[in-house]
């Protein structure tokens, strides 16, 4: 088991344009400590996290640093499409010698699939599609599409990645799990369940993984805990807490 960190900048109580700074500073210190990775959540239009651009943020962090690994946690496909965030992930995978690592999420809420103009239909029901997608780019060749969201022609990959990106997926429901598990993608697992919820959603990411010829030990899932450095319990609990 390794031990990484998962950056948030704050920017709850203190200045969103601050929390680009505190990342990278976050990041930097990260590495100097010993820690392996760090990750980056993507958020829009609130003060928690205040990261719109989880790659941007990413190669800020690549190119200040020489061993840490750098995931996102997660890159929201709802609002993106799968090729160009696929075409971003090649190039910071080759400019870090990979050192990145992709995680990707359904996403919400309403308010950005209606700024970004994907639309509700894209979030209820795009997110297998958007991430097949992403994947066939990732393996390389030519690809093509012709589904409910997306309808392009055959196109050549010119670059693919390096045998160190790997793909996460946020998940929080068992038809996320089983999505993930068919594609042999390991989890995500995030703050909002109960350490018993995320181990049943373990549970039946095996099951499903091994149905599909996966090997179910070999997926490297990762799970979020809450903390913050503080004085005492009930100060860090206060500024943790949005106002």
């Amino acid at each position: 088991m390794q031990c990484d960190l998962f950056l948030v900048g704050e920017g709850v109580r203190s200045d969103p344009s601050a929390v680009p700074s505190n990342l990278l500073s976050h990041a930097v210190t990260a590495e100097a400590v010993g820690f392996d990775t760090v990750w980056l959540a993507e958020h829009h239009f609130i003060r928690y996290g205040a990261c719109p651009s989880p790659p941007v943020m990413a190669a800020s962090i690549l190119s200040r640093t020489t061993r840490l690994r750098v995931g996102t946690a997660a890159c929201v496909l709802s609002n993106r499409h799968p090729v160009a965030l696929a075409e971003e992930a090649v190039m910071l995978d080759a400019i870090s010698d990979g050192r990145f690592r992709l995680g990707v999420a359904r996403g919400g809420p309403w308010v950005d699939v209606e700024v970004f103009g994907a639309g509700p239909e894209r979030l209820e029901s795009g997110f297998e599609e958007t991430l097949d997608v992403l994947l066939s780019w990732l393996e390389g060749g030519e690809v093509g599409c012709s589904g409910r969201f997306f309808d392009f022609r055959s196109v050549p990959v010119l670059a693919t990645p390096s045998i160190g990106l790997g793909v996460w997926v946020a998940a929080t429901s068992r038809g996320t799990v089983d999505l993930a598990a068919h594609r042999g993608l390991p989890l995500l697992l995030g703050v909002h369940s109960t350490v018993e919820e995320n181990a049943g959603l373990v549970r039946r990411w095996r099951e499903v993984a091994e149905k599909h010829g996966h090997d179910p030990d070999a997926a490297e899932h990762g799970a979020v805990f809450l903390a913050y450095a503080a004085d005492n319990r009930v100060e860090a609990i206060e500024r943790l807490r949005i106002p």
